[in-house]
């Protein structure tokens, strides 16, 4: 058996990133969590589910901010992609992120989510039709593309206020924003993408809020802005939770109807039930997540020395949480390998766990459980044109395309 250090190095080769799931079984061969020396990047690593479901919960566990940036000498300051996300609440600590945290979610209410299903149901169905249209006379059609991009990103620009005229512009430069955030150093024309897309980005939320303080709407950017304004807060803080709060809130669903649509199609049987009878798809979604799970992992930073498991964490080291090994670890799962829509009690942990839950798992859940059987039910027949590998990534696993025949 492998040892925990080099099995950390086989996560970030090219082999680890197109296919983890070998490595993360290893690991659970190893224990829950698992200490390293020095030279390796994280000290640790956790991805049994108990464990990470623990530390995630823990505030001795700190997200990397930017304190903690600039003293690992990192140059984030230098590329606005970096800037934007460091100055979001997803890389704040308390009292920061308890602060930005709340002003989001007196926008972005459980209310506000329910009341989208009525657009997320005409939002689908006009992109099915596109879809049938582009299919009818049998030539591939990539899922990705023309739907698992198209909806989410209508969904959530509808909610924020993105004008429909700004969408096709606004959407590859979410992408490319996305695309820069990958663990470890990007390459050279990605950052460089990503830079131009924050830039980009940055300058259109500005008009839009300017906009939308003279003429308000019914939308996210109208409601942050009021929020922001009466507290005071910066407007560049604003500027980047505009644009991260957007890419979050699009491409985990993208790659949740991606990853799921391609377990469907390997398991009809399954998928059939799931066409049959739509109310299955609370359960259905929740297993996708967790066998296919579109976030693999996430960094904390150790502030005090902690027992996890059973293991020591030194104060003071970088550790590597494992979602996606967390979900399938046979301790919490049986048969952690096997698509089971379902299982009971499933919890993944792809959306994380504690004060950094993510706070678009709402909405992210309720497109699939709505969209995923209306798909099924439009094309009983359809079937995978080819076999794509997923995007060699790792900090968002999915598909760049899946080209599929309708039937």
């Amino acid at each position: 058996m492998r040892d925990a250090a080099t099995l950390q190095t086989l996560l970030h080769s090219a082999d680890g990133r197109r296919d983890p799931y070998p490595i993360y079984a290893e690991l659970h061969g190893l224990g829950p969590v698992c200490i390293v020396d020095r030279t390796n990047r994280f000290r640790a690593m956790v991805h049994g589910y108990q464990a990470a479901n623990q530390l995630l919960r823990d505030p001795a566990f700190r997200v990397l901010d930017s304190h903690q940036m600039d003293q690992m000498q990192r140059p984030w300051r230098e590329h606005p992609v970096q800037a934007a996300l460091m100055r979001s609440m997803f890389f704040n600590n308390a009292p920061d992120h308890s602060r930005l945290r709340k002003l989001f979610s007196q926008a972005y209410t459980p209310a506000r989510v329910k009341a989208l299903t009525p657009q997320i149901i005409r939002t689908a169905q006009e992109h099915l039709d596109r879809m049938a249209e582009q299919g009818a006379d049998g030539s591939p059609v990539d899922f990705i593309a023309e739907f698992a991009i198209k909806v989410p990103g209508d969904v959530i620009s509808e909610m924020m206020g993105v004008p429909v005229a700004d969408r096709a512009w606004f959407l590859p430069r979410a992408q490319a924003f996305g695309d820069a955030l990958e663990l470890g150093i990007s390459p050279p024309h990605v950052l460089e993408a990503g830079d131009r897309a924050a830039i980009e980005l940055a300058e259109f939320f500005t008009d839009l809020v300017a906009l939308r303080r003279k003429d308000p709407q019914d939308d996210i950017v109208t409601e942050l802005s009021r929020l922001y304004a009466e507290c005071g807060f910066d407007d560049d803080e604003l500027m980047a939770g505009l644009i991260t709060f957007f890419n979050a809130g699009f491409i985990s669903t993208t790659h949740l109807l991606g990853n799921g649509l391609a377990l469907l199609l390997d398991h009809p049987s399954t998928a059939a039930a799931l066409a049959a009878d739509p109310d299955l798809a609370e359960g259905y979604v929740e297993e996708i997540l967790r066998h296919g799970a579109p976030t693999h992992f996430v960094v904390r930073l150790s502030t005090e020395e902690r027992e996890i498991a059973g293991a020591t964490i030194p104060a003071g080291v970088s550790v590597l949480v494992l979602l996606a090994a967390a979900n399938r670890d046979p301790s919490q799962f049986e048969n952690p390998d096997g698509f089971d829509p379902f299982r009971t009690n499933i919890r993944p942990l792809t959306f994380g766990a504690g004060p950094h839950y993510c706070l678009g798992h709402a909405l992210s859940r309720l497109e699939g459980q709505i969209v995923l059987p209306m798909l099924l039910q439009r094309f009983p027949d359809m079937t995978l044109a080819e076999r794509r590998p997923m995007q060699a990534r790792y900090t968002l696993r999915g598909y760049d395309t899946l080209p599929v025949k309708l039937g």
